[in-house]
């Protein structure tokens, strides 16, 4: 009996020592474990995000854009075709203008439009917001539009365009 108590009390001495030294690495940063602020809003999201830290630009996900419209947050929606040579030139200057992007009132979906990744809900959304062809931009606020956009962006009009509607 006196063996396992002193079993027990070694593994809790163990396992306290171990979470006290974690601790202790990842207070001072040098755990190899630590994931950086990129790595930590990915996996808040279900979508992958491909820009921004402060406001994210992400893969569409569902629940994501559900999420977003419930936080009052100005949400993009830019249709993307994979096939599209505007939306591949557009889409670096897209994703810069997310990364410049300071305010964490907004966020931004890239929507897979008429591609081979397009899947029924994107299918659902482009005919609701009436989206015509691929590189088309919706701007929602609090689930409404309030901007839509046929032609290429770059970096400052993603940045003037969204900031101006906050």
């Amino acid at each position: 009996m006196n063996k396992r108590i002193i079993i027990l009390v070694a593994v809790l001495l163990l396992g306290g020592g171990i979470v006290l030294l974690t601790g202790q690495l990842a207070q001072s940063g040098q755990s190899e474990t630590m994931i950086s602020e990129k790595e930590a809003r990915s996996t808040f999201f279900q979508g992958t995000v491909l820009a921004g830290t402060t406001a994210p630009y992400l893969d569409f996900a569902n629940q994501d854009y559900l999420d977003a419209v419930q936080s009052g947050k100005l949400i993009l929606l830019n249709f993307y075709a994979n096939w599209c040579p505007i939306c591949r030139a557009e889409a670096p200057e897209v994703m810069a203008g997310f990364t410049a992007l300071t305010s964490d009132q907004i966020i931004g979906f890239r929507v897979n439009f008429n591609d081979s990744e397009t899947d029924q809900v994107e299918k659902e959304l482009a005919k609701r917001f009436k989206v015509p062809y691929q590189h088309t931009k919706v701007v929602l606020k609090n689930g409404i539009v309030v901007y839509r956009a046929t032609e290429a962006w770059d970096k400052e009009k993603t940045i003037t365009t969204l900031t101006s509607k906050l």
